[in-house]
């Protein structure tokens, strides 16, 4: 991948983390650039977050009302997706990621 498409994805994830309400475009394009991406080890590492994470928003409770998603299921979400990014940026491998990041 080249430094390009890493910085735009690298934003991508960032302005993700940082949505205070669930934004289908914004997700929309985090999802495209990194399944479009997914030679990158930290990429292939992210992108079943990245569903999982759109789940949260669209979770319904057994008689089929949607719930509020949990707070702190967000809050690690975000910070996994805040720590890939800068990975991205520092252009470092998935191992040296997850050792400094604890993912």
């Amino acid at each position: 991948m080249d430094e390009s498409t890493s910085i735009q994805v690298a934003t991508c994830l960032h302005v993700l983390a940082d949505q205070e309400t669930w934004n289908d475009e914004i997700w929309q394009s985090c999802y495209d650039l990194v399944g479009a991406n997914l030679e990158n080890s930290l990429l292939a590492y992210v992108y079943d977050d990245v569903i999982h994470y759109s789940g949260l928003f669209r979770s319904r409770n057994m008689f089929g009302f949607r719930v509020r998603p949990d707070q702190r299921e967000l809050a690690r979400y975000r910070q996994e997706f805040r720590d890939v990014a800068t990975a991205l940026r520092d252009s470092i491998s998935l191992d040296e990621a997850q050792r400094k990041y604890g993912f």
